[in-house]
C-alpha cells in the first residue's frame, strides 16, 4: 500500500504540470472550431457548440504559401548547423586546444544572451554586406543559435567515445578526416540525431530573426504569416488559433516521432563505462 501510494503521489506530481500545459493547448485547438463570440463565451465552452472546419480551411489556405519559406530556412539552418558544429564539437572533445575552454565557455554564454542583444548587431553587419532580405540571412541569424547548443549537445557526447578506439585508427594510417568520418560520425550518430531534430524545430519556430531580416512578405516563414490575422480594426482570433494549431503540427509530428531518439542522444554521453 504504501508503494502504491507513493506512485500515486510521483504521478499526481507529474500530473499537474502536464494539465497547466496541456490545458491552453486544448483550448487554442477547440478555438478554431468556433467564432469568436463563442470563444469569449461565459462561461467558456468546453466543446465547440457548433464547430466548424471553415476557419481551419481558412487558415491553411492564408499559411499555405509560407511553407516552403519555413521549410527552406529550417532545412537551409538544419545542414549549416551540423556542418559547423559536428567538427567543432569533435576538436574540443579530443583535442587540447589553447582556446578549448574559453570557446566552450563562449558557446555556452551565447545560449544565455536573449536574442535581442544579438539582432541588432547581426543586422549591421548584414546590412554592410548586403544579406538583408534572403533567405542567406535568416539562415545565418538563426545559426548564430542553433550552432553553439548543437556543438554542446554534441561535445558531451564525443567526450565518451574512447580515446583508444580513435588512436589505434591513427596507428593503422588512417587520417583525421577518415577517423572522423568512418569512425566518429557512426558513434556519435544519437547525438547528431538528437542535435539535428532540436536545431530543425528551433529553426522551424524562429520568429524575431526572421522579422528583423525579411522584409519581403515571399520571403518569411509562417511564424510571421500568422500576423495575417491580426488586422488593422481587430484580431481574428479563431483563424489565429487555428493557424497556430497548423503551425505547430509539423515539430510536434517530429518530437513525438522521435522522442526517444531525443532523450538517448541527450544521456547516452551522460555516463562512461
Amino acid at each position: 500500500m504504501k508503494g502504491r501510494m507513493k506512485q500515486w503521489k510521483w504521478t499526481l506530481v507529474a500530473l499537474i504540470p502536464t494539465v497547466i500545459i496541456v490545458f491552453p493547448l486544448y483550448f487554442i485547438a477547440i478555438g478554431g472550431f468556433q467564432t469568436v463570440a463563442e470563444i469569449f463565451h461565459r462561461p467558456p465552452y468546453w466543446f465547440p457548440p457548433r464547430p466548424s472546419w471553415q476557419f481551419y480551411g481558412d487558415a491553411l489556405v492564408t499559411l499555405l504559401p509560407y511553407l516552403k519559406n519555413s521549410l527552406i530556412m529550417a532545412l537551409g539552418n538544419l545542414a549549416l548547423t551540423l556542418l559547423v558544429a559536428l567538427p567543432s564539437a569533435f576538436a574540443l572533445a579530443k583535442f587540447r586546444l589553447k582556446i578549448g575552454k574559453s570557446t566552450f565557455f563562449l558557446l555556452a554564454f551565447t545560449q544565455m544572451l536573449p536574442a535581442t542583444a544579438v539582432i541588432i548587431p547581426l543586422f549591421l553587419i548584414f546590412n554592410r554586406f548586403r544579406l538583408i532580405n534572403n533567405y542567406l540571412s535568416a539562415i545565418l541569424g538563426i545559426a548564430v543559435f542553433t550552432i553553439p547548443f548543437a556543438t554542446i549537445i554534441l561535445r558531451a557526447y564525443m567526450q565518451a567515445i574512447p580515446t583508444g578506439l580513435l588512436e589505434a585508427a591513427f596507428i593503422d594510417g588512417a587520417s583525421l578526416f577518415r577517423v572522423f568520418r568512418s569512425i566518429v560520425i557512426p558513434l556519435a550518430s544519437p547525438a547528431i540525431a538528437t542535435a539535428g531534430i532540436l536545431t530543425l524545430i528551433m529553426a522551424w519556430g524562429d520568429f524575431i530573426v526572421s522579422l528583423s531580416f525579411l522584409k519581403d512578405r515571399t520571403l518569411q516563414p509562417m511564424s510571421i504569416g500568422l500576423y495575417n490575422f491580426i488586422g488593422q480594426y481587430g484580431v481574428q482570433w479563431n483563424k489565429l488559433m487555428a493557424g497556430s494549431m497548423i503551425f505547430a503540427v509539423p515539430p510536434l509530428i517530429v518530437a513525438l516521432l522521435a522522442g526517444k531518439s531525443i532523450v538517448a542522444g541527450l544521456t547516452a554521453g551522460a555516463f562512461k563505462e
